[in-house]
């Protein structure tokens, strides 16, 4: 059965938060997964406001056979320079499908996404784009449309609740945690820039842009300075082999209001399996709890392999994914040639 599409303009943005709504609302995991989680205060009418001035956007809805809307898809193009830090995580010249960039309706969720995908993804390769990015909540309701399309889960989204002090892990000898501050850039920097030259191995085979990795060296200073932000280092015998850094997440669908945002995490490899990184993570949940956040949210690299095992074991679970597809370079070319 044919999908009919056409544009999606401004007037059409109030039902289609309704839609993203009760999409959104069926897409989570389901309650007997989710009975910790608080639901994120953001929802569609703050998500499709935003994302319709963005410019650039490729955005498309689908049609009933009476021309009622029963589903949306938009894109917003990614342009990173070189030197900036998001280019140790997405590709230079890419697309992306946020959370608030789709909604697809009960039953028909592939064929539907199929159809809008078809519109959307022709004009992100006439405009040689060829890494498409979509964010969704974690199951299956999220994910399998995406699936049958090809994408595949890049990097996962974890929330852990932060409670009260109870057990407390055991002591590693000789280690020492100091809260670190503006004076500590060079060394947050210099660990934060090591962790992500590690994702250029397999099997994340993720390019860090040398420019990039320069560029993060600095990019903390501001988070060094500000109260609402915490850093600590782990030091053994005067040498710094260690760090975490906590800063205010930003509030979405998934992310509850009251949470913190683990940035940075690293231990020196010759120091790891110690268990230097759960008293790190331990000092940075009581901090997080007297500061009045309930929530610690983490994101890593589906295909690391330190991390796709270690915030799961650290008590992360996934609330959300990116999934990525990467089409064949050869679409760059003339037409007919691939």
């Amino acid at each position: 059965m044919t999908v009919a599409t056409a544009p999606l303009t401004p007037e059409h943005i109030p039902l289609a938060v309704q839609r993203y709504d009760r999409w959104f609302a069926r897409a989570r995991r389901p309650p007997s997964q989710r009975s910790w989680l608080a639901d994120g205060p953001v929802r569609g009418e703050e998500l499709l406001g935003k994302l319709h001035q963005l410019p650039g956007i490729e955005a498309v809805r689908a049609l009933d056979g009476e021309g009622g809307l029963i589903g949306h898809l938009a894109a917003v193009p990614l342009n990173i320079a070189p030197d900036d830090p998001a280019a140790l995580r997405s590709h230079p010249r890419s697309a992306l499908v946020p959370h608030g960039g789709h909604a697809l309706p009960s039953g028909r969720e592939s064929e539907v996404l199929r159809a809008l995908y078809v519109r959307v993804a022709e004009r992100l390769v006439a405009d040689r784009r060829l890494v498409h990015y979509v964010d969704v909540p974690a199951g299956e309701v999220g994910t399998t449309p995406w699936s049958d399309l090809g994408f595949g889960r890049e990097r996962v989204h974890g929330l852990m609740a932060v409670k009260a002090r109870g057990r407390q892990p055991r002591g590693v000898e000789g280690l020492a945690i100091r809260r670190a501050g503006p004076g500590d850039l060079p060394q947050i920097g210099r660990m934060a820039a090591e962790s992500a030259r590690r994702q250029r191995g397999s099997a994340t085979f993720q390019p860090q842009p040398e420019g990039a990795l320069a560029a993060l060296r600095v990019h903390y200073a501001g988070a060094l300075a500000d109260t609402r932000c915490g850093a600590w280092i782990a030091s053994r015998r005067g040498e710094e082999i260690g760090m975490v850094l906590l800063v205010p997440a930003e509030p979405d669908p998934v992310v509850p209001a009251s949470c913190a945002e683990l940035v940075e995490a690293y231990v020196e490899p010759a120091f790891r399996g110690e268990g230097i990184s759960r008293v790190l993570l331990a000092t940075a949940l009581a901090w997080a709890y007297d500061g009045g956040h309930r929530y610690m949210s983490a994101r890593w690299p589906s295909a690391s392999p330190l991390a796709a095992g270690h915030f799961p074991a650290i008590g992360f679970r996934p609330v959300a994914y990116r999934l990525s597809r990467t089409l064949d370079a050869r679409l760059t070319g003339a037409p007919g040639t691939y």
